[in-house]
């Protein structure tokens, strides 16, 4: 017996995606993507499987697959254009714009943020608009790491500098919007990662009364939640608190425990950065010898990071699974104006005059729960259509012999005596589902 609504399940898979690939576990985020798009296939989804497919193409380019993820995110903006949805147009500018990072192409991925922000503001997205500005953030920091704290003679850019305190203010005030679209939502985890970045921002201001009220409302928004990575990221920043004040001993701590937690769930590139700011701690606090072993065992993190990628690289070569995410597509038909799987934006309206998509999802389950096969389902739908038995044979490649059989089937399950029965029993089950 199925109890879950098979569009929460999807829509939940595809949310994890997104999370996995912002806590950097593109082979999570990959598995978790493939889920979302075969139910959302299942439910032929034609929007959910093309947010799918972009969380699939970003997963593979994070694991190197480059010019595949490139590809199969302008074949997704190209399907996204012909039936103007502006929504998707934009997820396909954002994806474009993480990938594109990881090319180290940080001008484009700027342009395309700033393109993808304009269609995301257009349709009312939040969470959308809040991670383009999350984003933006991001780069701003890195910006400012990599112009203005060295300079060319190695040594460190004054902050007294106008150009790098703008960089960093205006940083923190794109977290600030982001935060603001995001309160929207009611995501903890979302609000964390928000509060993460600005307590990093504050510190590199010199802030750290600043930054540690960060980190306490970041830690209340992971109370009692299981994320590893996430709690390790808050470590790593109480760390730099820390080792503000010159606490090494507690700085060593934090940083040790963020380590274990982020080689636990094999986030090699956080627990790179912990083992990096564990050799200097160790250096800073005299200890030369733990520092030397920290500096190697951030070199081994780095090398199994560097490993693992190139594995996932070749096996992903050999099958070319980005050659085929875009084609999923092309067995589904977009409405002209379908209802969203998320929160709806202004101006959509429903799937199909008299039914929403999310009556239609709560009969599927019932009949799931009712022990429909799948096939059964797609010929009861079609029944409480109107459709004829050999109509419903031509639409689903079947013989009318075959479809009679299920007909037969689907009566014995539900207990009705024909096909009125049966489309009775379907078009009734959003008064049964609405009983607690």
């Amino acid at each position: 017996m199925v109890n879950a609504d098979p569009r929460a399940t999807a829509v939940a898979n595809l949310r994890e995606a997104r999370m996995a690939l912002d806590e950097g576990r593109p082979g999570d985020a990959l598995e978790s993507a493939e889920k979302a798009v075969a139910a959302f296939s299942w439910l032929d989804d034609a929007e959910g499987v093309a947010f799918g497919v972009l969380a699939q193409s970003v997963a593979l380019g994070k694991r190197g697959l480059l010019p595949g993820a490139l590809d199969t995110i302008d074949r997704v903006q190209q399907i996204a254009s012909a039936n103007r949805h502006a929504l998707l147009q934009a997820w396909c500018g954002f994806s474009r714009a993480v990938v594109e990072l990881r090319l180290d192409s940080r001008e484009r991925s700027l342009h395309s943020l700033a393109r993808a922000l304009g269609l995301a503001e257009l349709t009312g997205d939040a969470e959308l608009t809040g991670s383009i500005l999350f984003e933006q953030a991001k780069l701003m920091r890195t910006q400012y790491h990599e112009h203005c704290m060295t300079r060319t003679d190695g040594a460190r850019c004054s902050l007294d500098g106008e150009p790098c305190v703008r960089k960093l203010r205006r940083a923190e005030a794109l977290c600030g919007q982001a935060r603001d679209r995001w309160k929207q939502l009611d995501e903890p985890l979302l609000m964390a990662r928000v509060n993460l970045l600005v307590a990093h921002v504050r510190l590199d201001l010199g802030e750290v009364e600043r930054a540690q009220r960060a980190c306490r409302r970041a830690e209340r928004l992971l109370a009692g939640r299981d994320r590893p990575v996430l709690r390790a990221e808050l470590l790593i920043a109480r760390a730099r608190c820390s080792g503000s004040r010159n606490r090494l001993a507690d700085q060593i701590a934090q940083l040790t425990e963020a380590a274990e937690l982020a080689m636990g769930c094999l986030a090699r590139e956080v627990a790179v950065r912990a083992h990096g700011a564990l050799s200097t701690a160790h250096e800073r606090a005299g200890q030369l010898r733990q520092a030397l072993r920290h500096a190697r065992l951030q070199l081994e993190q780095y090398r199994l990071w560097e490993l693992q990628e190139g594995r996932d690289l070749l096996r992903m070569r050999e099958h070319d699974p980005s050659a085929r995410l875009a084609e999923q597509l092309a067995h589904h038909r977009f409405e002209p104006h379908r209802e969203r799987t998320f929160a709806p934006p202004r101006g959509y309206r429903p799937l199909r005059s008299g039914t929403t998509a999310e009556q239609t999802n709560r009969r599927i389950a019932r009949a799931l729960q009712a022990g429909l096969t799948k096939r059964g389902i797609e010929v009861l739908r079609r029944v409480a259509d109107g459709a004829s038995t050999g109509a419903i044979a031509e639409e689903l490649a079947l013989s009318p012999k075959t479809v009679q059989n299920h007909l037969q089937r689907i009566y014995r399950t539900l207990g009705v005596r024909d096909r009125a029965g049966a489309a009775v029993w379907w078009i009734g089950l959003d008064d049964a589902t609405a009983q607690p």
